[in-house]
């Protein structure tokens, strides 16, 4: 059997060439999303295109945590409060749903008992 890799559909490279748009225009991560068998690639274009895709990426991230710093610090605060009131809320919502299940089985066992008696007493 064939060692296979299938990169033909993947648009997830993160070149700037080509977001979320296949191959076109990119030189550079063609070979990743190829033929999709790797023994037909070269082992160097392979490996740059590698590296190449892992520092977009590298940015990515570190785009990420710049910006979740700043968030932070504008807007950490307001944030907080936000998430304690959704975590009582969510709480609340758990301790009525206990609530709802506690009565539906309490039904469920009442109803049988009525059920298991009236077929008793038709025998």
């Amino acid at each position: 059997m064939e060692n296979q890799v299938n990169h033909e559909n993947d648009d997830s490279c993160g070149c700037s060439s080509h977001p979320g748009s296949g191959t076109s225009g990119c030189s550079e991560c063609g070979p990743m999303h190829g033929s999709g068998k790797m023994e037909s690639m070269d082992p160097f274009e392979m490996v740059m295109a590698m590296w190449h895709k892992a520092s977009f990426a590298a940015y990515s991230e570190l785009m990420i945590e710049k910006l979740k710093k700043r968030i932070e610090a504008a807007n950490g605060p307001v944030m907080d409060k936000v998430a304690d009131a959704l975590t009582e809320s969510m709480g609340k919502e758990w301790q009525a749903m206990i609530q709802k299940s506690s009565a539906k089985k309490e039904l469920h066992e009442k109803l049988a008992k009525i059920f298991s008696e009236a077929t008793q007493k038709q025998k």
